[in-house]
């Protein structure tokens, strides 16, 4: 049987972990500390060569080396002694390197590497997203620089805190930190959103490539570690959008298969569209719900604007529940989408605690009328 966790970490993967399909079985580490169970009988990468890889990974990630799983490890000939990822502006000798491509998985996260046979040249592979100015992975020293900062911060020694996941990005003056009526040079930086943990909360963070620049996102951070916070991913579309919605919630994920979707409009209106795809149900039940007054609507703006809604944009706060048929709440504003559980709802970062709130008690003001 497959334990939830497993299952919280297929989704937060978000499919990553499927392995690659190669024409001849995979040939993986015989070590079995770090190594799925499946692949603990093959020989052909050397123990030595599997630590180093493994190694390299939570020095930059700052987790423990247990934590680290091969995955799978196949044998390439790369094109270059840059194990065909030159960086920008790097010169790279050519001719054939017989080495591997070995994929690593953390608990929230996989991650490509390639290696010569010996492990001396050793490079990660980008991130998927990373924009074209981007290199695509952390530095061991950009690693270091960026949780030197990060300690300040939030108080912690360094040696307490581990980055969970990294999501490529690109990022304007502010580091794509929202502030109202703040005006942000327009620049392109390559860069990365970062979760990270004392293994009691969360912080998330916006970052240069080169842990220069450096910017905590307060409004998605302090959730409790009983929360698994992870990013959407980077391939995901933005929901689609009419420029009449003030903002929505999208409650799913029941035994029943149903959708529930509550619209709020700039006029005031408030409905209700039920869907359930187990009976075949189209198009959605639609049920008017009140009206708010024009008040209440720009009341309703403000509390989004001061809790810097668009800082939760892409991001999911979710518990185990989630995959025992619990459904789970995307709040939407101007196709930005935040996801949680509400029986989370004590260990998310105040500010979204704050808006589901606040959004649930003009719902159930409807329901009740």
């Amino acid at each position: 049987m497959v334990s939830t966790r497993v299952l919280m970490n297929v989704l937060v993967l978000g499919g990553c972990l499927s392995l690659m399909a190669v024409n001849s079985p995979p040939i993986v580490a015989a070590e079995a500390q770090g190594l799925t169970p499946e692949f603990k009988g093959s020989t052909h990468l050397s123990a030595s060569l599997s630590r180093r890889i493994r190694k390299d990974l939570a020095q930059r990630l700052n987790q423990p080396l247990p934590q680290v799983r091969i995955l799978e490890a196949t044998p390439e000939v790369w094109p270059d002694q840059c194990l065909g990822l030159a960086r920008p502006f790097e010169r790279c000798r050519g001719g054939a390197v017989p080495g591997w491509k070995v994929q690593l998985a953390t608990a929230q996260q996989t991650w490509g590497y390639r290696s010569d046979r010996t492990g001396q040249q050793l490079r990660p592979e980008p991130l998927s997203g990373t924009p074209d100015m981007g290199g695509g992975n952390l530095t061991r020293e950009a690693s270091r620089r960026f949780l030197r900062t990060v300690s300040q911060q939030v108080n912690r020694p360094v040696p307490s805190l581990q980055i969970l996941e990294l999501q490529p990005a690109t990022w304007n003056g502010c580091l794509g930190i929202y502030v109202p009526n703040q005006a942000c040079t327009m620049i392109a930086m390559a860069g990365f959103r970062a979760i990270v943990t004392d293994a009691q909360t969360t912080w998330i963070y916006h970052l240069t490539e080169d842990g220069s620049q450096v910017a905590q996102n307060a409004t998605a951070s302090g959730a409790s570690r009983r929360v698994l916070t992870t990013f959407q991913p980077v391939e995901a579309e933005p929901p689609p959008w009419e420029s009449q919605v003030v903002f929505q919630s999208q409650i799913s994920g029941d035994l029943a298969g149903s959708v529930q979707t509550t619209v709020l409009l700039r006029d005031g209106t408030l409905y209700r569209d039920q869907s359930r795809f187990s009976t075949g149900q189209q198009p959605p039940q639609r049920t008017l719900l009140r009206r708010l007054s024009a008040a209440e609507v720009k009341a309703f703006e403000t509390l989004l604007e001061t809790h810097r809604f668009p800082n939760l944009d892409r991001l999911r706060y979710l518990t185990d529940a989630a995959f025992a048929d619990y459904p789970t709440t995307h709040l939407q504003q101007a196709g930005m989408s935040v996801e949680y559980i509400d029986l989370a709802l004590s260990d998310l970062p105040p500010a979204l605690r704050t808006v589901a709130t606040r959004w649930e008690a003009l719902v159930g003001k409807a329901d009740q009328g």
